[in-house]
């Protein structure tokens, strides 16, 4: 009898603590805990901004209601989707943000294939460089930028944002390079030597052998650069002088243009009688949503990639 309850005190505490105590029923209820309360830190304000942008503005103006509204209003997004001008300025935003990607993956991969692979010299400095122009405030670069870009005629297109990613001076692009840098010195040397005893040059080997060996990093600085262009209000409303409008700079104006629509749609009424009509936090919350929906249903497709990437960093070379 004394050996059964011990052996059944023994299973439990197997159970609950496991051989270690991340792998026991407790551990884990500890652990996803943690991770639901952290989760939720994330997830409250997408939320809070879902529930108040199906909000009419009555309910809005109705304390008792907090986070149901009494009806789902979803004229917000209506009127919001035509403010934004959307379908098209998606569109006009993924080719910004994707055409600057590439240009900025290609242009990374091979200054980081240099830093890694050759004796360059000063080396030393251009890490330091890389270092200060992404620890600088972009607003430092502002004016010899804008100067350079008129004087190149750059100013108001796409070249204002294709020129420096293909020059290694793209968004975060020191930090790219960094990533790209480690990922080429994983790659055990003996293989590229080997492509050069077969008659293959510095080009070859770069893109035949370190190329396909470095795909996580192409995943990983394409996500990441891919959200930065797509979020990016500050140097696109500066360089492209409002001649391209990406869907977030419609949004830092969209009182005005959600205004414009209001106003000259004969079908919605008069603004100063229907409460529904103004501009509230319910409109911009709306806004909010709809302007990066696309980087979410980006990510959701894409995160399968890309946690395989990271697992994939971890190889150790040579």
């Amino acid at each position: 009898m004394m050996i059964r309850r011990r052996g059944n005190t023994h299973r439990m505490k197997k159970l609950l603590l496991g051989t270690n105590f991340t792998n026991g029923l407790l551990g884990k209820i500890v652990i996803y805990a943690i991770l639901i309360v952290l989760s939720f830190v994330f997830i409250f304000p997408l939320i809070n901004m879902i529930t108040v942008g199906l909000m009419s503005n009555l309910d809005l103006a109705d304390h008792s209601i907090e986070w149901i509204p009494s009806e789902f209003y979803l004229e917000n997004f209506r009127l919001t989707w035509r403010a934004l001008r959307l379908p098209g300025s998606y569109f006009t935003t993924v080719l910004v943000a994707g055409v600057s990607t590439v240009c900025l993956m290609l242009s990374s991969a091979l200054i980081a294939y240099g830093l890694a692979r050759f004796q360059v010299p000063g080396k030393f400095l251009i890490f330091s460089l890389l270092l200060f122009t992404y620890l600088a405030p972009k607003v430092l670069f502002f004016i010899p930028r804008y100067q350079l870009f008129t004087t190149l005629g750059l100013s108001g297109n796409m070249g204002a944002l294709i020129f420096p990613a293909l020059m290694g001076q793209g968004e975060q692009a020191a930090l790219f390079i960094l990533i790209f840098y480690q990922f080429f010195k994983m790659i055990p040397t003996a293989l590229e030597e080997a492509a050069f005893l077969d008659g293959a040059g510095a080009f070859k080997t770069f893109y035949k052998i370190a190329l396909p060996m470095v795909r996580p990093a192409f995943v990983i600085v394409g996500i990441y650069a891919f959200a930065l262009y797509w979020n990016e209000t500050l140097l696109t409303s500066f360089y492209l002088e409002g001649n391209i409008q990406t869907t977030p700079m419609l949004l830092n104006s969209l009182e005005s243009q959600f205004n414009n629509v209001v106003n000259n749609t004969s079908n919605l009424g008069d603004p100063g009688v229907n409460p529904n009509l103004s501009y509230t936090e319910a409109v911009a919350y709306s806004g909010t949503i709809l302007s990066i929906f696309p980087l979410i249903f980006f990510y959701v497709f894409v995160q399968k990639w890309f946690v395989e990437s990271i697992d994939k960093s971890g190889i150790t070379g040579e």
